[in-house]
């Protein structure tokens, strides 16, 4: 069974229209129509949709609908014994890995003596690798422009000029 199919299944067995879901949802009407053609949407539409139906977030039903939706998101059939298992251990090789690298992590930090700023900063940069990327790239600059000088700048030196083609 495809989620669209259970998703209309349980809006009927409640004897809610397209309509009667959409007002109770407070969203277009379009909304639950995509759903159940099968458009692309955030499950986070479906889970509210389907609570709105009067379905509890940890009901069996829900977690039908999760499951299919998955399935029809990633491709992977989760509702199979065996692919669901592997799924299972994967998570669990995922989980263990984390559980290492934060032993490692916190040993670290410990051996460093990090004040708890220092490690507030480090949370930080874990929260945003993004940042992690600037940072990265700005060391690898300053680097390059200035080879024989360690980072960061001593407070008393100038930074490095940069050059733009037109200058040189």
């Amino acid at each position: 069974m495809h989620y669209t199919q259970l998703f209309r299944n349980l809006r009927e067995a409640k004897g809610l229209t397209l309509e009667a879901l959409a007002t109770r949802a407070r969203c277009h009407r379009n909304t639950v129509i995509n759903v159940e053609s099968g458009r692309p949407v955030k499950f986070k539409t479906i889970s509210r949709l389907v609570q709105k139906m009067g379905y509890a977030a940890d009901s069996e039903d829900m977690k039908s609908v999760a499951l299919l939706w998955l399935e029809s998101a990633s491709g992977i059939r989760f509702s199979q014994p065996a692919v669901a298992a592997q799924a299972l251990e994967g998570v669990n090789r995922h989980q263990t890995a984390v559980h290492a690298a934060t032993a490692r992590l916190q040993a670290a930090a410990l051996d460093a003596n990090l004040t708890a700023e220092q490690i507030d900063l480090l949370i930080y940069a874990l929260r945003h690798p993004d940042i992690l990327a600037i940072l990265g790239h700005i060391r690898a600059l300053n680097t390059r422009l200035a080879p024989d000088r360690p980072y960061p700048l001593a407070d008393d030196e100038d930074p490095p000029e940069l050059l733009v083609a037109e200058d040189e």
